[in-house]
């Protein structure tokens, strides 16, 4: 029988990349979709006058979430790296640093917003009767501030642990939770904009719990401890999360200056307009954020890898599919710009209707071009090409959008306001392209350009032989492949047999243990020679096993077995244990990750 011929191509990275999709996209929705249910609620059962009100505390949203960028996005950027170099244990420590700072700053955010809401409302813009309406909503909302805020951690580490579902019940919760006590605080009790914000409160209790409760349990590998937190730890997470707080700073910024220039140019149906638009800005940015997003976490992965092929198909999936959803989404909106605007005013001929139509119609046009910009910003920043990105988030997020709707509201209106969005972020793109170009001194006409590698980036080319394998087959090649790759080094006689014997066993034990679904299955093989020693990693999305599972690669036990089975016939993990120098296990985001050094 002839053996069928092992891949060098990955099908684990896209897969794994849509897979991390959903989780990521939530992460976004969260506090938006509650702004869209919020204001649903205040313009058919309060009034256009209160979706003004929710329209000024937008910014605020912007707020939290540059808080929540900080903190989260430094913590996931770092988790991401010590994972890839296997170093679990900092990952928890990071965890539990994340959740004392997330719960300082969500007491003290508490504090001000309830001490201080009339001051709060008049700076964000409110006039008259405004203000105490806006302080009785920043109020009701503040009470439920530290779940939210806490909750949005508890979304990110999950993903490490492979339990999305458990975040996609809380998120599905939290709006079921909140449409209930809208109804019942506005429509029953008469709570008006004070009921409003405290629906959205008791949402995010049940977000929180639904979640937490996990991180309690003995099936959590990362687990709150004080003991493990490393204080200088801090000014690393502040480093890697400054420039998504940036970018979400800057954003709230842009919105402070576009409520003012509405209410300048257009008047407060304009406000009322932009409100409506504004609350659906999660649907439009959740995907372009989704997307981005996972480019952030697997990226500083393999960064912390230093696996450029692992890089190289991560932004070439990003590229394809994920701009690609990106504007599959942006069509799927715009034409639905009739039924989103009648959820907020029935009024077809007034002017607050016509100036929302148009704004559901052109506002999603920018979401392909913010995909781009948020998934290169995501990847620069693994990279640590700390310049551009804090540049793109200061023009991101204030810069092009604020000088373009400047320059044609006067003229246009609304619409001037809408196209401001599209030619803000096209303008970002151009300098995206334009600082690639003078990084490689050449157009950015291929992949390899695009990603901007240093020189001493990864293991070179000619030291590391990547293979993928799906079935027992193409493990029969693995041997030859491998014996070839050693003698090509000079690596002869017992370390070139131990490297294949190795090679050989441990991929054919993950596809008999660990490919007994009906689903497709793959490992990811990477042979690399690295300072006179051969470092073979195994990367499969099979069965998963947990860290107590993992102490007991050295047993007669093999991946996935059942009790009492003898995985390993011939020579299995045991012997592979005892001819290899160091092996090291862990499954992260589902995919399994074994390292020997031979």
């Amino acid at each position: 029988m002839t053996s069928a011929k092992t891949s060098s191509v990955s099908e684990i990275i896209p897969r794994l990349y849509m897979k991390l999709l959903p989780i990521q996209i939530i992460l976004v929705i969260i506090g938006g979709a509650n702004a869209i249910i919020d204001n649903g609620f205040a313009g058919n059962l309060i009034g256009p006058q209160a979706m003004a009100v929710t329209g000024l505390f937008g910014p605020v949203s912007f707020l939290l979430n540059a808080v929540n960028s900080l903190i989260f996005g430094g913590a996931q950027v770092l988790c991401g790296r010590y994972l890839g170099k296997k170093m679990v244990e900092r990952t928890r420590s990071f965890f539990s640093l994340d959740m004392i700072i997330m719960m300082i700053i969500s007491a003290i955010l508490l504090f001000v917003c309830v001490g201080f809401s009339h001051i709060i409302a008049e700076a964000l813009g409110a006039k008259d009767a405004m203000v105490a309406e806006l302080a009785s909503y920043i109020r009701g909302y503040a009470i439920g501030l530290p779940f939210l805020c806490l909750g949005t951690q508890f979304t990110a580490f999950l993903q490490l642990e492979h339990q999305e579902k458990r975040s996609y019940v809380a998120v599905a919760v939290m709006f079921a939770v909140n449409s209930f006590f809208n109804w019942l605080f506005v429509a029953v009790f008469n709570m008006d904009l004070f009921g409003l914000g405290l629906s959205t409160s008791v949402s995010n209790v049940f977000f929180f719990l639904i979640q937490g409760v996990y991180f309690l349990s003995n099936r959590a590998v990362i687990r709150f401890s004080m003991k493990s937190i490393i204080l200088s730890d801090i000014k690393d997470i502040l480093f890697y999360g400054l420039p998504g707080a940036i970018s979400q700073l800057c954003i709230a910024l842009r919105g402070f200056f576009l409520n003012y220039i509405i209410q300048r140019y257009v008047g407060q149906d304009g406000l009322a307009a932009y409100s409506a638009i504004f609350s659906f800005s999660c649907i439009y940015w959740c995907v372009p954020a989704g997307v981005s997003s996972a480019v952030m976490v697997l990226g500083s992965v393999f960064v912390g890898e230093e696996d450029r092929t692992g890089l190289k198909l991560l932004m070439k999936n990003f590229l394809t599919k994920g701009v690609g959803l990106a504007l599959l989404a942006a069509i799927i909106e715009a034409s639905l710009f009739y039924p989103f605007t009648n959820l907020f005013f029935h009024d077809h001929l007034s002017d607050v209707y016509r100036m929302t139509l148009i704004g559901f119609a052109l506002y999603p046009l920018y979401s392909p071009l913010s995909t781009i910009i948020a998934g290169f910003s995501n990847y620069f920043n693994c990279m640590s090409h700390e310049r551009i990105v804090r540049f793109i988030s200061v023009s991101d997020g204030i810069v092009g959008v604020c000088l373009f709707t400047f320059l044609l509201i006067s003229r246009y209106g609304m619409v001037g306001v809408w196209l401001g969005q599209v030619l803000g972020s096209l303008f970002n793109v151009l300098i995206i392209v334009l600082y690639v170009s003078i990084y490689n001194r050449k157009p950015p006409v291929n992949l390899e350009r695009i990603m901007c590698f240093d020189e001493d980036f990864g293991v070179p080319e000619d030291n590391r032989i990547d293979i993928t394998v799906h079935s027992m087959d193409e493990v029969i090649n693995l041997s030859e492949q491998i014996w070839a790759f050693c003698e090509k080094h000079g690596i002869g006689g017992r370390r070139s047999y131990y490297s294949s014997l190795c090679t050989e066993e441990l991929a054919g034990n993950i596809v008999r243990h660990g490919f007994r679904d009906k689903k497709a299955h793959s490992i990811d093989i990477r042979v690399s020679y690295i300072n006179e020693e051969i470092v073979i990693c195994f990367k499969d999305d099979g069965i998963p096993f947990n860290p107590e599972e993992a102490s007991r690669l050295f047993s007669t036990e093999g991946i996935g077995s059942n009790k009492g089975e003898k995985a390993f016939h011939n020579i299995g993990l045991h012997l592979v244990s005892r001819i290899s120098r160091t092996m090291t296990y862990q499954n992260t985001f589902g995919l399994n990750i074994l390292t020997i050094y031979v």
